[in-house]
């Protein structure tokens, strides 16, 4: 089977962009790193179809809304908050509003751990609490602090003076510990950690993020976390509002998008990649999720 699926660096990234503040972030042309990046978000688009990255992303909402998925997590961007996005996991949005303004910073992790950081400190800074969505509110006094800090990296990245480099890591990592901080305080004033029916949703998620493609039925799930179906239902709908089954089909609906966006497959070999049973019961699959056929999204490509 091929395996030409299509992971986005940060110079291809650079390349989809083509409707991006032209005030802020590096001047494509201009600009030869392959680990290091800064720009804001192009404003006519209203979705984006799941990707997968090399590089990580932290995003400063100033104004506006969508709904990103970043792995088994689902959350609204909202304004004043910063969240992360990690190559570990294909990440997607939607519903993005008119007025939607980030700012965006992206980096390998060699750019910082390159003679300058141990890699143990990074993997720390970059390594937040996996038990809720990556992202956290800020104060007022942080959003100016942190938007003057993006708006040097941009300078510093457009100018490309002497030491911008050096000067843009010492940013970043400024960067991550106020993320950090911002992370802590989010979770000092939290008391979902206290459910224990949101730690199993929680379980149960990580699980379909792991397993979706082995495991296809909420018996399956019930079964490793050691409960009764009929229980895994109840607690998955009180907490997220969704049906249980969903949640597991939707893992697999969103990397049926992703595979069908981002690789040469062919749909029988997606089919077969996801373990359906041949390829017109995954067209069915996709077609009860998205309205129409996988054959469809694969023409636009």
């Amino acid at each position: 089977m091929s395996n030409k699926i299509a992971v986005l660096d940060i110079p291809a990234t650079l390349q989809r962009y083509t409707n991006a503040n032209p005030d802020f972030g590096i001047i494509h042309d201009n600009w030869n790193q392959d680990n290091f990046a800064i720009l804001g978000n192009e404003h006519d688009l209203k979705h984006g179809l799941p990707v997968k990255t090399d590089y990580y992303s932290v995003i400063l909402c100033l104004s506006g809304s969508c709904k990103k998925t970043v792995g088994h997590f689902v959350f609204e961007v909202y304004p004043n908050s910063i969240h992360l996005v990690s190559p570990a996991f294909i990440t997607s949005f939607e519903d993005a509003t008119d007025d939607l303004l980030l700012y965006q910073v992206l980096f390998k992790k060699d750019f910082l751990t390159h003679n300058f950081l141990k890699e143990n400190i990074v993997d720390n800074l970059l390594e937040v609490n996996p038990d809720y969505p990556p992202i956290y509110g800020l104060s007022q006094k942080s959003v100016t602090s942190l938007k003057a800090l993006y708006e040097k990296m941009s300078d510093e990245s457009r100018e490309k003076g002497a030491f911008h480099l050096q000067i843009l890591r010492l940013l970043v990592v400024d960067l991550l510990y106020e993320m950090n901080r911002a992370c802590e305080s989010c979770l000092l004033h939290s008391t979902r950690h206290l459910s224990k029916q949101y730690q199993l949703v929680y379980k149960f998620k990580k699980l379909v993020e792991e397993k979706f493609l082995a495991l296809k039925t909420v018996q399956e799930y019930a079964d490793e976390l050691f409960i009764s179906a009929k229980y895994l239902t109840e607690i998955v709908k009180g907490e997220t509002g969704q049906n249980a089954l969903h949640v597991i089909h939707n893992r697999l609906y969103l990397e049926a998008q992703y595979l069908l966006s981002s690789s040469g497959l062919s749909i029988k070999e997606i089919s077969e990649r996801l373990n359906f049973d041949n390829s017109s019961h995954f067209s069915r699959f996709f077609k009860r999720f998205a309205g129409y056929n996988p054959s469809e999204l694969k023409q636009v490509q």
